[in-house]
């Protein structure tokens, strides 16, 4: 048995298999074959979109779009508007966040439950780790893995695989698979309720507002299930 990267302290995978046994069955399935140690990784789900809290008046003391906090201003048409879902996604990163920074982890992945690897993944991570010291000189605080949104570095270059955003202000792409410096983790605990935008729009305050030195991976290494048909949605390979 092996970790995912001895680089990563842990993964946390936001998925829970009682009701989303699809999206468990391909992580389960893949971490299985590739012989990753259970003890290096967590698939937890504290909450759901579902639940009868999200459906109160006490999500407000938690949930204010109209917040001007730190400096705030609206960064997404629908901020107003949050879903359940999208707001159970918040609090699920929050509660793998704080799991972190107790275990006083130091690098921690954080996958969301419909995050598809590449084939070869294991090998193509470890070699776009290998190239982060090189091209970032290990002075980074968030690394995105994935492109989902279709988002990608304005001049790729063969031979480099890490890139500052595109814009400093949009560090995430999307967030289905995420690195974190736990300590970066320890600074958004302390300003993210309460929250005011979609996960992907509110790590893009968090992260600009706590001056993050964020990267992404080009090629990415992962994708987002999502969004195509249940016969293809989680496949083997992409």
């Amino acid at each position: 048995m092996r970790p995912l990267s001895p680089h990563i302290d842990h993964v946390y995978i936001l998925c829970d298999p009682k009701k989303e046994p699809d999206r468990a069955a391909y992580l389960q399935q893949w971490l299985g074959n590739h012989q990753i140690d259970p003890a290096t990784y967590t698939m937890v789900l504290d909450t759901y979109g579902s639940d009868a809290f999200f459906q109160t008046r006490a999500v407000w003391d938690s949930y204010d779009p109209w917040s001007t906090a730190h400096g705030r201003k609206p960064l997404n048409f629908n901020t107003t508007n949050l879903k359940p879902t999208e707001l159970s996604l918040i609090w699920n990163w929050a509660a793998v966040a704080r799991r972190a920074v107790v275990a006083q982890h130091g690098v921690v992945l954080i996958l969301e439950s419909d995050v598809l690897f590449c084939e070869d993944f294991l090998n193509r991570f470890a070699a776009a780790w290998d190239a982060l010291e090189q091209e970032t000189g290990g002075d980074w605080d968030f690394l995105s893995l994935s492109a989902s949104a279709a988002i990608t570095p304005i001049a790729p270059h063969s031979q480099r695989l890490w890139y500052k955003p595109n814009r400093p202000e949009h560090p995430t792409r999307c967030t289905d698979s995420m690195v974190f410096r736990v300590p970066m983790l320890a600074k958004i605990l302390d300003t993210l309720f309460p929250c005011a935008e979609a996960l992907d729009w509110e790590l893009n305050f968090q992260l600009t507002l706590h001056k993050a030195r964020c990267y992404w991976l080009h090629p990415p290494v992962t994708r987002q299930g999502s969004g195509v048909t249940a016969a293809h949605t989680y496949p083997t390979r992409i």
